[in-house]
């Protein structure tokens, strides 16, 4: 599920900032943007991470500013060799203008921005401060995946019932097939016999054989059992994403065989038909929800 927080924190001399944005992902996948100087810091936010999100992508951005007045140290040795390396080229292909130092300022690992170094008491700090600053948004992030849940439960009951309502409408006008066929067969057999007499027990075979070939009274049950299941995982299991990705195959594979056993008669074969695929959109939709469900 997806959700987003922020948190600021000052303490003595500098800014924290934690921002967390989470998107739908099938697994766990923390991804985390630290200052290099809190990077002894990632192993432990990652942990406070995996203890408090399932499942997701997890985008942490941590910002850290000093609030004292701001200094440069600036690599000397670093800046000698890149004016050396200057000098060679402009000897190399008679280059006659002078070094942009501005420009020089910007080449990596030439200058260290904010003193650069922190006290044994500085460092402990501001590990103290980013751990609570996490956890705080950690929290915050799944308040507002709890709300979207909240919503997207209710989403789900939706579609379950109406998924629920369809088999009982395919299951009732399957219940009419029989003595559909049966009439259908009389008619034409009065049309090519005339007057003859006909033999009803051969009939009623023929009607059983007719029927048997569409019966879809055992993918019906099935249909039904994985409803029920589905609405037990949703109320009581801790994991419910993949279970019912699960439940939701063996759905949809049920609505595919309620096509292909579709009934051709007329007066129930095409609303049976437009149901089952009504059930298919339905399950195809509860499917992409089910990506966002721990």
């Amino acid at each position: 599920m997806t959700g987003y927080s922020r948190v600021e924190t000052q303490e003595a001399g500098f800014a924290l900032t934690v921002s967390i944005r989470g998107t739908n992902h099938r697994f766990l996948d923390a991804q985390l943007r630290l200052p290099s100087s809190l990077d002894p810091l990632e192993p432990t936010v990652r942990k406070m991470v995996k203890e408090r999100v399932a499942r997701g992508h997890v985008e942490i951005t941590v910002g850290l500013a000093s609030l004292g007045s701001a200094e440069l140290e600036i690599d000397r040795k670093l800046l000698a060799a890149y004016l050396k390396g200057y000098q060679a080229l402009k000897q190399e292909f008679g280059a006659a203008a002078e070094p942009d130092l501005m420009a020089l300022l910007h080449a990596p690992g030439l200058i260290v921005s904010g003193n650069g170094k922190m006290t044994p008491g500085e460092s402990e700090l501001i590990r103290q401060a980013v751990e609570r600053s996490v956890a705080e948004a950690l929290e915050k992030l799944n308040e507002m995946r709890t709300r979207e849940g909240e919503s997207l439960g209710r989403d789900l009951q939706a579609r379950l019932e109406r998924l629920e309502a369809l088999r009982a409408g395919i299951s009732r006008l399957a219940g009419k097939a029989p003595e559909l066929y049966r009439q259908r067969l009389e008619g034409r057999i009065r049309e090519l016999a005339g007057s003859v007499e006909m033999d009803g027990a051969r009939l009623a075979q023929e009607v059983a054989y007719l029927a048997s070939r569409s019966d879809i009274a055992e993918e019906l049950t099935r249909f039904q059992s994985h409803l029920d299941q589905v609405r037990q995982l949703l109320a009581e299991s801790s994991e419910v994403g993949k279970k019912l990705d699960f439940l939701l195959q063996e759905m949809n594979r049920e609505a595919n065989t309620l096509l292909s056993k579709t009934t051709d008669v007329p007066e129930v074969g095409l609303e049976i038909t437009r149901q089952a695929i009504e059930m298919k959109t339905e399950i195809e939709k509860l499917r992409e929800q089910a990506q966002n469900i721990e």
